[in-house]
Protein backbone atom coordinates (compact mmCIF):
# COMPACT_ATOMS: atom_id res chain seq x y z
CA UNK A 1 0.00 0.00 0.00
CA UNK A 2 2.82 2.43 0.87
CA UNK A 3 4.47 1.82 -2.52
CA UNK A 4 1.20 2.66 -4.28
CA UNK A 5 0.96 6.06 -2.56
CA UNK A 6 4.61 6.84 -3.31
CA UNK A 7 4.15 5.85 -6.96
CA UNK A 8 1.01 7.98 -7.25
CA UNK A 9 2.83 10.98 -5.73
CA UNK A 10 5.81 10.49 -8.05
CA UNK A 11 3.56 10.25 -11.11
CA UNK A 12 1.66 13.39 -10.06
CA UNK A 13 4.95 15.27 -9.71
CA UNK A 14 6.18 14.09 -13.11
CA UNK A 15 2.87 15.07 -14.69
CA UNK A 16 3.03 18.53 -13.10
CA UNK A 17 6.57 19.08 -14.37
CA UNK A 18 5.74 17.71 -17.80
CA UNK A 19 2.53 19.73 -18.06
CA UNK A 20 4.43 22.94 -17.26
CA UNK A 21 6.99 22.16 -19.97
CA UNK A 22 4.21 21.47 -22.49
CA UNK A 23 2.37 24.68 -21.54
CA UNK A 24 5.56 26.70 -21.97
CA UNK A 25 6.37 25.10 -25.33
CA UNK A 26 2.91 25.99 -26.69
CA UNK A 27 3.44 29.72 -26.09
CA UNK A 28 5.03 32.06 -28.58
CA UNK A 29 6.27 35.55 -27.67
CA UNK A 30 4.07 38.45 -28.68
CA UNK A 31 0.46 39.48 -28.37
CA UNK A 32 -2.67 38.18 -30.03
CA UNK A 33 -6.28 39.26 -30.06
CA UNK A 34 -8.49 36.78 -28.21
CA UNK A 35 -11.84 38.64 -28.22
CA UNK A 36 -12.99 41.54 -30.35
CA UNK A 37 -13.76 44.86 -28.66
CA UNK A 38 -17.52 44.45 -29.22
CA UNK A 39 -17.58 41.16 -27.31
CA UNK A 40 -15.57 42.65 -24.41
CA UNK A 41 -17.83 45.73 -24.41
CA UNK A 42 -20.89 43.51 -24.02
CA UNK A 43 -19.30 41.13 -21.47
CA UNK A 44 -18.22 43.94 -19.14
CA UNK A 45 -21.19 46.25 -19.87
CA UNK A 46 -18.68 48.95 -20.78
CA UNK A 47 -21.40 51.47 -21.51
CA UNK A 48 -21.93 51.55 -17.72
CA UNK A 49 -18.20 51.62 -16.82
CA UNK A 50 -15.86 54.54 -16.46
CA UNK A 51 -13.68 54.42 -19.59
CA UNK A 52 -11.14 53.52 -20.49
CA UNK A 53 -12.11 50.35 -18.61
CA UNK A 54 -9.18 47.97 -18.07
CA UNK A 55 -9.10 44.64 -16.28
CA UNK A 56 -6.21 42.18 -16.01
CA UNK A 57 -7.83 38.77 -16.22
CA UNK A 58 -4.69 36.68 -15.83
CA UNK A 59 -1.00 36.99 -15.04
CA UNK A 60 0.82 33.69 -14.69
CA UNK A 61 4.23 32.04 -14.96
CA UNK A 62 5.19 28.64 -16.37
CA UNK A 63 7.10 26.87 -14.88
CA UNK A 64 7.11 28.11 -11.29
CA UNK A 65 10.24 26.12 -10.32
CA UNK A 66 13.50 26.97 -12.04
CA UNK A 67 17.23 26.62 -11.80
CA UNK A 68 19.63 29.57 -12.12
CA UNK A 69 19.82 30.66 -15.76
CA UNK A 70 16.46 29.03 -16.46
CA UNK A 71 13.66 30.62 -18.45
CA UNK A 72 9.96 30.97 -17.74
CA UNK A 73 7.00 32.09 -19.81
CA UNK A 74 4.82 34.92 -18.54
CA UNK A 75 1.26 35.30 -19.82
CA UNK A 76 -0.76 38.45 -19.32
CA UNK A 77 -4.40 38.53 -20.40
CA UNK A 78 -6.22 41.85 -20.29
CA UNK A 79 -9.49 43.27 -21.53
CA UNK A 80 -9.99 46.94 -22.33
CA UNK A 81 -12.89 49.11 -23.41
CA UNK A 82 -11.65 52.48 -24.66
CA UNK A 83 -13.38 55.84 -24.62
CA UNK A 84 -13.71 55.62 -28.42
CA UNK A 85 -13.85 52.30 -30.28
CA UNK A 86 -10.29 52.14 -31.67
CA UNK A 87 -8.38 54.12 -29.05
CA UNK A 88 -5.35 52.67 -27.32
CA UNK A 89 -3.99 53.57 -23.89
CA UNK A 90 -0.26 54.35 -24.03
CA UNK A 91 1.89 54.12 -20.96
CA UNK A 92 4.91 52.62 -19.28
CA UNK A 93 5.07 48.85 -18.79
CA UNK A 94 7.69 47.81 -16.25
CA UNK A 95 8.58 44.17 -15.62
CA UNK A 96 10.89 43.44 -12.68
CA UNK A 97 12.20 40.30 -11.04
CA UNK A 98 12.64 40.78 -7.30
CA UNK A 99 14.60 38.72 -4.79
CA UNK A 100 14.61 39.54 -1.09
CA UNK A 101 12.62 42.66 -1.93
CA UNK A 102 15.20 44.08 -4.34
CA UNK A 103 14.95 44.24 -8.14
CA UNK A 104 17.59 42.06 -9.81
CA UNK A 105 16.34 42.47 -13.39
CA UNK A 106 14.07 45.19 -14.82
CA UNK A 107 12.83 46.00 -18.29
CA UNK A 108 10.67 49.00 -19.21
CA UNK A 109 8.72 49.86 -22.35
CA UNK A 110 7.84 53.56 -22.10
CA UNK A 111 5.36 53.53 -24.99
CA UNK A 112 3.45 50.30 -24.41
CA UNK A 113 -0.04 50.22 -25.92
CA UNK A 114 -3.06 48.64 -24.24
CA UNK A 115 -5.42 47.85 -27.12
CA UNK A 116 -9.22 47.51 -27.20
CA UNK A 117 -10.63 44.00 -26.82
CA UNK A 118 -9.14 41.01 -24.99
CA UNK A 119 -5.44 40.40 -25.61
CA UNK A 120 -3.08 37.59 -24.65
CA UNK A 121 0.52 38.77 -24.25
CA UNK A 122 3.23 36.10 -23.93
CA UNK A 123 6.85 36.81 -23.07
CA UNK A 124 9.84 34.70 -22.10
CA UNK A 125 12.12 35.82 -19.31
CA UNK A 126 15.53 34.36 -18.49
CA UNK A 127 16.99 34.33 -15.00
CA UNK A 128 20.59 35.31 -14.40
CA UNK A 129 22.92 32.29 -14.25
CA UNK A 130 24.08 33.47 -10.81
CA UNK A 131 20.54 33.63 -9.35
CA UNK A 132 20.56 32.44 -5.74
CA UNK A 133 18.12 29.74 -4.60
CA UNK A 134 14.97 31.14 -2.99
CA UNK A 135 11.60 32.78 -3.57
CA UNK A 136 11.38 35.38 -6.34
CA UNK A 137 8.59 37.54 -7.74
CA UNK A 138 7.85 38.83 -11.19
CA UNK A 139 6.18 42.22 -10.91
CA UNK A 140 4.34 43.73 -13.86
CA UNK A 141 3.27 47.36 -13.59
CA UNK A 142 1.53 49.55 -16.16
CA UNK A 143 1.10 53.27 -15.59
CA UNK A 144 -0.48 55.95 -17.74
CA UNK A 145 -2.65 59.00 -17.18
CA UNK A 146 -5.75 56.92 -18.07
CA UNK A 147 -5.11 53.52 -16.46
CA UNK A 148 -2.90 51.71 -13.96
CA UNK A 149 -2.41 48.08 -12.99
CA UNK A 150 0.10 46.08 -11.00
CA UNK A 151 0.41 42.28 -10.74
CA UNK A 152 2.90 40.05 -8.96
CA UNK A 153 3.58 36.31 -9.33
CA UNK A 154 6.01 34.29 -7.27
CA UNK A 155 8.33 31.49 -8.36
CA UNK A 156 11.13 29.40 -6.84
CA UNK A 157 14.74 29.09 -7.90
CA UNK A 158 16.30 25.83 -6.74
CA UNK A 159 19.95 24.92 -6.43
CA UNK A 160 21.92 24.53 -9.69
Amino acid sequence: MGHSKALTAALALLCALGCAAIQKSLRKPGDRLKSFPDAVWEEYACDTQERPFLVVEKSDLVPKRLKPGGEFAHRLVYAMCPQRSTEVVRGRLLMSIRFKGLPIVSDADRSYEIKPGRWVVDSFIALPVNAEPGIYALEVKFTSAQAVFEKSSTFVVGPP
